[in-house]
């Protein structure tokens, strides 16, 4: 509840506690200081003036005073002024002590002040920090959503998801920037011939693209390089060799690595076997057993080293005398990583070893590396649980020399594909977490099985590169691109062709168009050179019925007379060669009859007129005037937008009828429509005047005719243009014509009426004409 105060009762009574303060002393009068005396003064002006004000003020509410004002009031009333006294008699410095003298008061006073603007400065800095970290936060988060509901957007324009996240707001158009790489490598490939060398340079401008995943990616790109073969069994052959060539270049740093190697000069493969076996063993006598010699041979063959088996028996000498079949597997062995790699030298004559003596060998020896060995080169299955440090590639390895053996003669053999197909669908099926272990035992430790590529470098080894590219787009957003540029390689390499037999190929076309999609028309045009022909084409229609690709930047502006000024598209097509004027004129036409059919009429209207189609866009704006659109509610803004461009093709092509040699019954049509169109819209806006004037002098009815010619569309016009035309006439009845005029009109149009009876009138426009009639 607020308080009432009376100034002037407040102010005698404050300068009444001023006078007793002055009388306050311990000394005599004639000791009072000079401060005293000139406050004395000022008291005795001070209730002068008050007498004088106090009517003036009497009436001031105190909510008038400004908070500095009541702030330096409450300090006036709480000031005292005393005599100087000694250190001895000061009682406490609190300044609410009525003892304090002028300076411990001014000194406590100051203290106060510095304290208090301190406080207030923290507290500014405070107040400015939160509303920094709050604008930071809602800055980055609006930016987030923007760029969230700009790919909701490209995904359907009606989402629901879409029109729940933008609440009801118009979402802009999120365009990135494209990453450099794109373009070199799309330059590359266009000018240069598929090899080996375009492939590693492309690579190590896509790896870039990426550094957080650089070192993996490189991996993945030295795997589709070996695969890049025009048929299945090349393919499966590559997948071994890159297998085969990683696992030697681990054993390679394994060796390097370790300061007991004990290698000098340049070490031959033998060499560098032996050293890694001393280190796996950890004996410095290797091979010393039989288990160290198939290890040795198993190490050989999976580095793919055919010339080291075929001389193992005699290198592994004496100890290789503990294994009678070590030969006869070697030399087996080698001729099936001959069959693998073709560029692998051939396997010499050796000892001839059918399969019962690999089935004896079985049985009599007993051992990790020899059972994988023999598992192999008979055919079947091996559990590798049983090998010793056994990986996924060892399992991979293993899986795909057999799946290549059956198709050595004949990779489009059922066999070969049943098989290459079983082996896919296994290692698909494994799921990420499976090439990507979580250390169980470790509590609190998340799983790691997105943050590699190891999923996807085991489906390029398998050859499901369609869903190795899935896979990296999903994985991480920086790794789009080099899904692109992988996709880009293979097909231009001819290998996802190899696969069609398999599996449908991938649609790299759309990929293309969704991964430009992110960027402004301008960039999406560069993307397009990467397409086929027909398929350029299609991509350059789906850019024009966007909705964002039939504007002036893109297709040029059209200037009042129907003249075109070309635009980026058609400028693109001629730079780079890859089409002329000719070819963009048909590229509109294709794109507008498909706009038209999918109900895009203002995109239909430019695109047919800059294909040369001008009787087709006279038939598309007839279509758009017939349309339902003009008197539903919820569609102003567009079809406001829509009558813009009726209105300027309409003026564009009424001064060029013999420049586009239109037909004269379909324009007189399009003409009868659009005044129509006219009619209705004045009505519809409550002007009368402007709407009877169009009626009178485009003849909408022809009320003063005889007879009457017209064609469906304009019949089916004439019951709307009826009730209008009575709705104008009533209005008209108000004293807006003489009764005269509007008589000889309602004759006219009741003579219009009997004899085209043939029209059919609702019941709201027969009971406004007998409303007329009755009036006049």
């Amino acid at each position: 509840m607020a308080v009432v105060v009376d100034a002037q009762t407040e102010g005698l009574r404050q300068l009444e506690r001023a006078e007793r303060l002055l009388e306050v002393g311990t000394g005599p009068r004639s000791r009072r200081t000079p401060v005293h005396k000139s406050l004395e003064q000022l008291f005795g002006e001070a209730r002068a003036r008050s007498q004088s004000y106090a009517s003036a003020f009497a009436s001031a509410p105190r909510l008038l005073q400004t908070p500095q004002a009541q702030r330096l009031e409450r300090d006036v009333a709480d000031f005292t002024l005393v005599a100087p006294q000694t250190a001895a008699a000061k009682p406490s410095t609190d300044v609410d002590q009525p003892s304090l003298s002028l300076q411990e008061f001014f000194s406590s006073r100051h203290e106060r002040v510095i304290v208090e603007t301190v406080e207030e400065s923290y507290r500014d800095c405070l107040r400015s920090c939160e509303r920094h970290s709050f604008d930071r936060l809602h800055g980055d988060w609006e930016e987030a959503k923007a760029q969230f509901l700009g790919n909701l957007q490209r995904l359907g324009q009606g989402s629901a998801v879409l029109a729940l996240c933008s609440d009801g707001a118009a979402v802009p158009a999120v365009a990135a920037v494209p990453p450099p790489q794109d373009a070199a490598i799309i330059d590359a490939l266009l000018g240069e011939t598929m090899g080996p060398p375009l492939v590693q340079r492309i690579a190590q401008l896509s790896s870039t693209s990426s550094p957080s995943f650089q070192p993996e990616l490189t991996e993945c790109w030295n795997i589709v390089s070996h695969e890049l073969k025009m048929t299945l069994g090349g393919v499966t052959s590559g997948a071994i060799g890159y297998l085969q060539m990683r696992f030697f270049e681990e054993v390679k740093a394994f060796v390097y690595n370790h300061l007991d190697a004990h290698l000098g000069g340049i070490p031959d493969a033998w060499s560098l076997v032996k050293a890694h076996g001393r280190l796996k063993f950890q004996t410095s006598t290797f091979p010393s057993n039989a288990t160290h010699v198939w290890y040795a041979a198993f190490v050989a063959a999976r580095a793919g080293l055919t010339e080291l088996l075929l001389e193992l028996p005699q290198r592994a000498a004496p100890t290789s005398e503990q294994c009678p079949m070590l030969r006869g597997v070697c030399s087996l062995m080698a001729k099936r990583l001959q069959a693998a790699d073709p560029s692998q030298p051939a396997a010499l004559a050796g000892a001839q070893v059918d399969s019962a003596d690999l089935l004896r060998a079985d049985v009599e020896e007993s051992s990790g590396f020899h059972d994988v060995l023999v598992s192999l080169l008979l055919g079947r299955g091996f559990a590798f649980g049983r090998l010793p440090e056994g990986t996924v590639e060892d399992w991979l390895w293993y899986r795909l020399h057999l799946v290549h053996l059956l198709g050595q003669d004949d990779d489009q053999s059922p066999e070969f594909k049943q098989q290459l197909e079983k082996l896919r669908y296994q290692a698909a099926s494994l799921g990420p977490s499976h090439f990507d272990p979580v250390d169980g035992d470790a509590p609190g430790v998340a799983s790691t099985a997105m943050q590699t590529l190891n999923s996807v470098k085991a489906l390029l080894l398998t050859a499901q590169f369609g869903r190795a590219v899935q896979q990296l787009q999903v994985q991480d957003r920086s790794l789009r691109a080099v899904a692109l540029h992988l996709a880009l390689v293979l097909r231009r390499s001819g290998t996802l062709e190899a696969l069609s037999v398999l599996e449908p190929a991938l649609d790299v076309s759309a990929f293309v168009c969704d991964y430009a999609s992110n960027f402004a028309c301008r960039d999406q045009l560069q993307y397009f050179r990467a397409l086929d022909a027909a398929e350029r084409v299609k991509a350059l229609q789906r850019l024009l019925l966007s909705g964002v690709g039939a504007g002036d930047e893109l297709l040029g502006y059209i200037d009042p007379n129907g003249r075109h000024r070309p635009g980026l598209l058609e400028r693109t097509l001629q730079e780079e060669g890859t089409g002329d004027q000719a070819e963009f004129v048909e590229l509109c036409a294709r794109a507008g009859r498909q706009a038209c059919e999918q109900g895009q009429y203002r995109e239909a209207i430019r695109l047919l007129h800059l294909g040369r189609c001008h009787s087709e866009v006279l038939q598309v704006l007839c279509r758009c005037l017939r349309l339902p659109i003009w008197r539903e509610q919820d569609s102003q803004g567009e079809a406001m937008n829509l009558a813009q461009d009726i209105q300027r093709f309409f003026d564009i092509y009424e001064r060029n009828l013999d420049r586009y040699a239109l037909s004269s019954q379909v324009w007189a049509i399009a003409r009868k429509l659009y005044a129509a169109r006219m009619f209705h819209s004045f009505c519809d806006r409550g002007q009368p005047e402007a709407a009877l004037d169009v009626f009178d002098r485009e003849q909408l009815l022809a009320l003063g005719s005889d007879s009457l010619e017209a064609s469906e569309e304009i019949w089916a016009e004439y019951p709307r243009i009826v009730s209008d035309y009575i709705r104008v006439l009533s209005h008209a009845a108000r004293g807006a014509m003489p009764t005269y005029a509007l008589q000889e009109r309602l004759r006219q149009l009741q003579c219009f009426l009997a004899r085209y009876n043939r029209l059919v009138l609702d019941q709201e426009t027969h009971a406004a004409l007998a409303k007329l009639a009755l009036c006049c």
